[in-house]
């Protein structure tokens, strides 16, 4: 069995589901974080013995850990649905709470898994664009100079891994493991995409470039939860590959 996992209104992970289905991965289960926050019976065992996970869903869908092969998972956010009830305190302390639940299992589920959950991010981390430019500068990627002051006020974009605002034209690379995918990229340009993907421990990884006034790329921005959809087949056949490898994917 391969999962999905992710919110109801992801147009990638929809994509990503059509698209693995014909390419053979079979049975291939899409499970929304709505349908995990709703799932009757849940099992998540820590022991000598190893690391396990059991969930049964409202619809009758059974998910166990030890049938999985590999997961595309891009959930943001725990569900917080069952919470709405409480008062805000009680509410944060357990969405918290959820969080480091989810973190648990999913990093116990076995073969590759698209992104891991880490502690700043349950599908890969998120990082300020600052971070991202430094990680890019080790991987030789093209960055653009970025100051900031402790007294500037919070940059929402800055802090959501991108430099450019939206609907700014960029070109985006998707890295799917040891697979580059992107049009009119350099091998140069592609072996340090991978490199960054390597540094930032995230296998599958969106990077943005926009051109500078001489038409150079220069890094623009990055995110653990790319749109899939700009890939193309190629990003398709990568994900195939990397879901049915049976090897954790760097």
């Amino acid at each position: 069995m391969w999962l999905i996992l992710s919110t109801p209104d992801d147009v990638s992970a929809q994509w990503a589901y059509r698209g693995l289905r014909a390419r053979g991965l079979s049975p291939l289960e899409w499970v929304t974080h709505d349908q995990l926050a709703y799932a009757p019976c849940w099992e998540h065992r820590l022991d000598e013995h190893g690391v396990q996970v059991a969930i049964e869903l409202a619809n009758g869908r059974f998910l166990h850990s030890q049938a999985i092969k590999g997961v595309l998972n891009r959930l943001l956010t725990v569900p917080t649905e069952q919470f709405v009830l409480a008062g805000p305190d009680e509410r944060h302390y357990a969405a918290q709470e959820m969080t480091a639940f989810y973190a648990s299992w999913l990093y116990a589920l076995p073969g590759p898994v698209l992104n891991p959950p880490t502690p700043a991010g349950l599908s890969g981390r998120w990082r300020h664009i600052s971070e991202w430019i430094w990680l890019a500068a080790q991987a030789g990627l093209p960055t653009p100079h970025f100051r900031q002051a402790s007294n500037q006020p919070r940059n929402q974009m800055h802090m959501q891994g991108r430099l450019t605002a939206p609907g700014t034209p960029t070109q985006t690379v998707i890295v799917v493991g040891s697979h580059v995918i992107g049009e009119s990229i350099t091998s140069t340009l592609k072996q340090s995409c991978r490199q960054l993907a390597v540094l930032a421990q995230t296998p599958l990884l969106g990077i943005d470039f926009v051109k500078d006034q001489q038409g150079h790329w220069l890094f623009a921005g990055a995110t653990p939860l790319p749109d899939l959809v700009q890939g193309g087949e190629a990003t398709l056949d990568a994900l195939a590959v990397a879901l049915q490898s049976g090897q954790e994917v760097t």
